[in-house]
């Protein structure tokens, strides 16, 4: 067995190298690659079955034909990235990964990785393709190739399980079913595909029983879908592609169904994926306000309420991680991006890309925010003093900006306004607008006394634009023009000196 270590980094490459050998995982030889160029090199020479791809080092322009060499030579590939972005994890699925590793690096991760890629390497190379019909042509050509008429006689049986290590299972569990007509059996990566001839009655049947069965041996839920005979599909490849159509299906109505063809299933319902800034507010305030019951209510009505047509899965699993962002902010505002809550938070955004059952990632989802929620509200009761000092600290630090308001303190302390606005006016009894106008104020009675500048100067190196409006304010709050002020200052200090003197 061959493996190609596609990395930039010359001490990843050896570690990886070291890795194989020293957990003895059986892969005979090892190919190292630093650029792309490199790497299609080896992918056309080596035929390895196993390809570990550091995806920062392919340019945006290289990707298709990275794309290409992939799918030509079928590897099982580990992706590796530094980025932990949406972009990098839909680069990963595109190429149908083993596994995703965010950088540092694990060893006992990239070991299991290893373990699991060779593994699914073996198992391909050990399947046995039964097909008592290969006298009449029907094979994976029949399927991939558009050149199989359909005379009206041909039915596909697509069967997959919610997991993919399940697939030698259900293969050999196809191997003794009792089938009233044996069908040609295709497996291929994630699913087994039956062809049936001849057979227009019972075989939806059938396929409720193969579920039945299946479900009294394992506990891995399946689904089938069918593509009854006498259907308007031209060709078996037709077929197939309809058939894993379908497949996006079981993502809103679970496994353990028999799914056919309905004219709801065949277009995805167009639909933003991102939060709007009035979601994004939305969930700034539920979060902050530690709302579970609204975040529920949220959630349920946003993703387990749908009617046909669906939105396309991917479209959701991008909105999934939309909302993941927002949680992410709320995260390091109350500093629990490190630690278990971290390594949940990545386990959430696995859920989020690889599940196949959207209530599955609701409820994962939701649990994970019950318990940072609890853990966010304990930090909460410690920090609540520590936010008002470290927005009355940002307010002394930028008082001098004019453009300086409540919206931005309340985001450098990772509050949203209104939240922020009742905090101070609740610890401290005052407004932003008072507390700032105090601050400023001060500052220009210190530059009044102390200093030479004309009005005009102080009154925009303490924040104000219209120096008017400066003179307006300060004789409100002091009874006094400014420059009143400073002649009265200074005849205080001069009767003070001479008392003294």
């Amino acid at each position: 067995m061959k493996i190609v270590i596609a990395e930039r980094d010359n001490h990843e490459r050896v570690a990886i190298e070291w890795l194989i050998s020293t957990y003895s995982i059986p892969i005979n030889n090892v190919f190292v690659a630093g650029t792309v160029k490199e790497t299609m090199a080896l992918l056309e020479k080596e035929l390895p079955e196993i390809l570990y791809l550091e995806l920062d080092m392919i340019p945006a322009e290289n990707w298709a034909q990275i794309h290409r060499y992939v799918k030509s030579y079928s590897p099982k590939i580990i992706a590796v990235t530094a980025e932990a972005t949406f972009e990098r994890a839909k680069q990963a699925i595109e190429l149908g990964i083993v596994d995703l590793l965010v950088k540092p690096l694990d060893p006992v991760k990239i070991r299991q990785c290893l373990k699991m890629a060779h593994s699914l390497v073996a198992h391909h190379k050990n399947v046995h393709v039964f097909s008592p019909h290969q006298d009449e042509g029907y094979s994976y050509r029949t399927l991939f190739l558009d050149e199989e008429l359909n005379n009206g006689d041909m039915a596909l049986l697509v069967l997959r399980a919610e997991s993919n290590n399940k697939l030698a299972d259900l293969l050999q569990f196809l191997t003794y079913f009792p089938f009233r007509e044996q069908p040609t059996v295709l497996p291929l990566t994630d699913m087994v595909v039956c062809l049936f001839k001849n057979q227009t009655q019972h075989l939806r049947e059938e396929a409720w029983k193969i579920l039945s069965e299946w479900e009294a041996l394992s506990a891995d839920p399946l689904v089938a879908v069918l593509i009854p005979a006498n259907n308007k599909m031209k060709t078996v490849h037709e077929m197939y592609l309809a058939a894993r159509r379908l497949l996006e299906i079981p993502f809103f109505i679970g496994y353990r169904q028999v799914i056919l063809p309905k004219e709801e299933y065949e277009c995805w319902y167009e639909m933003d994926p991102f939060l709007t800034s009035a979601e994004q507010r939305e969930w700034v305030d539920m979060l902050n306000s530690f709302d579970k019951q609204k975040i529920k209510q949220w959630m349920h009505q946003e993703f387990l309420h749908m009617e046909t047509p669906f939105p396309n899965p991917e479209t959701l699993r991008t909105r999934l991680t939309s909302i993941l962002a927002q949680v992410r902010r709320f995260m390091k505002t109350y500093q629990l991006d490190h630690g278990e809550t971290e390594e949940y938070y990545m386990r959430i955004f696995s859920e989020i890309l690889y599940n196949r059952v959207l209530y599955r990632i609701v409820q994962e989802m939701l649990l994970f925010l019950y318990e940072l929620l609890d853990r966010s509200k304990i930090s909460e009761l410690f920090s609540k003093k520590d936010v008002i000092e470290r927005g009355i600290l940002y307010i002394e630090k930028h008082y001098m900006d004019p453009n300086l308001t409540l919206e931005s303190v309340a985001e450098a302390v990772g509050r949203s306004t209104a939240y922020y606005s009742h905090l101070l006016m609740k610890k401290q009894g005052i407004s932003f607008r008072q507390l700032l106008a105090n601050k400023r104020m001060n500052e220009a009675k210190r530059l009044l006394q102390a200093s030479q500048l004309t009005i005009k100067e102080i009154s925009h190196q303490v924040g104000f634009r219209n120096p008017s409006y400066f003179t307006r304010l300060f004789k409100e709050m002091t009874s006094l023009a400014p420059r009143d002020y400073r002649l009265q200052m200074r005849k205080g200090n001069e009767s003070s000196l001479t008392d003294k003197s």
